[in-house]
């Protein structure tokens, strides 16, 4: 779980509370170095403009996904990224840069950053993807043309835009998010 630009893993744990109690799920919370900045800049500013520090928190988010992991003995099918905001755009960018590791992305309020590399491809994951039509900090569009992509790779994508919604997590990106969640979870098999 991914927290946006100047915010804090603590509301991570309190968005994953909202998300109501699902047996067999753990929480890792990973805190951005950068005074609770994962990167500098807008995420439509690209890469480059963001770097070091994008990388710098891929690296991040990736230590948080093998301790998820329990070092590799998860498979991508039991791991779910989500974020919001700046955190939503982490865990994409994370996904194009580790393409199979995760096999669900909950991205609330976060577009691309990077443009997946050719023959990257997204079979099987699926993919929670929300925003607003008057949120400035992911204009619409970039929520479009993102779902648009993940499609064209593979992915299972699922786009809400809400009317008006401001900056925030409504109640019923928290339902769409509980509802992906369960829905994974009944498909794992756990070892008895």
């Amino acid at each position: 779980m991914l927290h946006g630009r100047g915010r804090s893993p603590e509301e991570k744990i309190d968005l994953a509370a909202r998300f109501g109690v699902l047996d067999g799920m753990r929480w890792v919370v990973p805190r951005a170095e950068r005074g609770g900045s994962w990167y500098p800049n807008r995420f439509f500013d690209g890469a480059a403009a963001n770097e070091p520090f994008l990388t710098r928190a891929v690296e991040r988010c990736h230590l948080a996904v093998e301790e998820a992991s329990e070092d590799g003995r998860l498979g991508p099918e039991r791991l779910v990224l989500a974020g919001f905001s700046q955190g939503a755009c982490l865990a994409l960018e994370y996904a194009v840069r580790h393409p199979g590791r995760v096999g669900t992305l909950i991205v609330l309020t976060g577009a691309l950053i990077t443009p997946p590399a050719r023959g990257t491809r997204f079979d099987g994951m699926r993919v929670l993807l929300t925003g607003s039509d008057v949120d400035d900090w992911v204009p619409e569009r970039y929520s479009y043309e993102t779902a648009r992509a993940l499609e064209q790779l593979g992915a299972e994508v699922t786009l809400r835009v809400y009317s008006g919604r401001p900056h925030i997590v409504n109640d019923d990106e928290i339902r769409a998010a509980r509802e992906m969640l369960r829905s994974r979870l009944s498909e794992i098999q756990f070892p008895r």
